[in-house]
């Protein structure tokens, strides 16, 4: 009997791995669900100045993938503008009559395209639309305080699916335009992303 369960545990490995092919499981990228978390720097461009100064961006965002070309979700970024005067005047003058250092909160939803490059590898352009709020306002417009205005905008990027199960990393560039204020901004940011 002894005997028996020796040979039992020592033929448990070959059994096992008779049922695998001979070079191992197929890689396979995860699609589905996905939630992912950049954090990067943001500028606003334009302006009586020409552009703030770079400030912190943080981005978390939701979404699912569609088929193994699309993806679509919703985005919450928090930035700063410093130093870039939209209103009267200018910052760097102290002459702005508007506030000049600004934070933006940005809602977004998105619509993503994934072009894959091999495997691994994609480019991942997207189209933004959605709501900021800007805190203080950096303009009045007809006598009205502006504290919320819409955005569209669109982000080209890059991503790589680790060997990592459920990560990929990849970086992005993300131009939005906040209308009714005129208030365009650039973030650029590496991303993280978890497909569950």
């Amino acid at each position: 009997m002894w005997n028996a369960l020796c040979l039992t545990l020592a033929l448990m490995p070959v059994a096992a791995s008779a049922s695998l092919p001979n070079e191992g499981v197929a890689y396979q990228v995860k699609r589905g669900f996905f939630a992912e978390t950049d954090v990067g720097a943001l500028m606003t461009l334009g302006g009586r100045d020409g552009y703030s100064n770079t400030e912190s961006f943080v981005q978390l965002g939701l979404g699912v993938d569609i088929g193994s070309r699309f993806e679509v979700g919703a985005l919450f970024g928090l930035g700063a503008s410093n130093v870039n005067c939209f209103a009267q005047g200018s910052a760097t003058s102290a002459s702005c009559t508007g506030a000049d250092s600004f934070t933006l909160g940005m809602l977004d939803g998105f619509v993503g395209f994934l072009v894959p490059l091999n495997e691994r590898l994609h480019l991942t352009p997207k189209l933004l639309a959605g709501y900021t709020s800007l805190q203080p306002n950096p303009l009045t417009l007809s006598g009205k305080t502006v504290y919320s205005a819409p955005n569209v905008g669109a982000a080209f990027g890059i991503e790589y699916a680790t060997s990592l199960p459920h990560f990929s990393i990849g970086a992005e560039v993300a131009l939005r335009y906040v209308l009714q204020v005129r208030v365009p901004t650039l973030a650029l940011f590496p991303r993280i992303k978890y497909t569950f």
